[in-house]
């Protein structure tokens, strides 16, 4: 009995099938067995070679499996540090830090993590998010004295509601995981009930998210390094109204963390 109940628990959470080509994706554990095709780089290879899994409870996990080999193959990398505009503030800015740029194949994660109950989707991404905040922590000043925490972007409390979880808290949950950084996710609110940024233009998506978000728990982000957590940045209005809400409270710094972004 138990076994059946684990064995339709896994089919309502693992796709049986790749999110972006539809081909079988094969017995559950084929995801981390062959590596990567010849002439990738090596950190494919090796996240192709580590078994993501989404731990359902203490002492139970399932493979993450979400996209064949070669659709993650297909994948952009971005460069490891962009800049994220200000609105309002010209020429300031914050690092923008992501894995990848936005194509068809992140799209599909994205949406199936955010609309389709797809948790299985935040072990891979967060493993890529990790590996791109290790590469931006290395460089060079790259933060200031303050200790480091993930502060994920919120969603109101309906929405969270009815989607059951937040995917941003658990992007930074699984980066918090992956690197022992702290995730706060009391620091920021979502003050008002905004529309989904996806079905609005630029101009309409900066209007939305105007005074959208405020800082709860200044106390727990005052002279550290921030980093802000979200799926995807498109326009950068959602993150850009978490960065100015969060400034006020005076963390040593802020950077934004994202899967994907779109190109310049």
């Amino acid at each position: 009995m138990v076994r059946g109940f684990l064995s339709f628990l896994i089919d309502a959470l693992v796709p049986r099938s790749c999110l972006g080509c539809a081909r079988e994706l094969g017995p559950l554990g084929a995801f981390a067995a062959g590596g990567a095709p010849g002439g990738s780089g090596s950190r494919m290879q090796d996240f192709l070679a580590t078994p993501c899994a989404l731990d359902l409870c203490p002492g139970i996990s399932i493979p993450a499996r979400v996209l064949c080999e070669t659709c993650w193959l297909r994948l952009e990398p971005a460069r490891p540090r962009g800049l994220l505009a200000l609105p309002g503030a010209p020429g300031r800015s914050v690092p923008l830090i992501c894995p990848f740029f936005t194509n068809d194949e992140l799209l599909a994660l994205v949406r199936f993590l955010k609309f389709s109950g797809g948790r299985t989707a935040a072990p891979a991404l967060g493993w890529w998010m990790a590996r791109a905040l290790e590469d931006h922590r290395a460089a060079p000043g790259a933060f200031a004295a303050g200790k480091t925490v993930l502060v994920p972007v919120p969603l109101h409390p309906s929405r969270e509601k009815s989607r059951g979880y937040n995917q941003a808290f658990l992007l930074a949950w699984e980066v918090g995981e992956r690197l022992g950084l702290d995730v706060e996710a009391r620091v920021l609110g979502r003050i008002r009930n905004t529309k989904s940024q996806s079905t609005l233009d630029r101009e309409r998506r900066a209007f939305n998210v105007r005074e959208a978000f405020g800082t709860v728990r200044a106390d727990l982000i005052m002279g550290r390094d921030v980093i802000v957590v979200d799926d995807l940045v498109t326009t950068g209005e959602t993150a850009a109204a978490c960065v100015a809400a969060l400034e006020p409270a005076e963390p040593s710094s802020i950077a934004v963390l994202a899967a994907g972004r779109v190109r310049d």
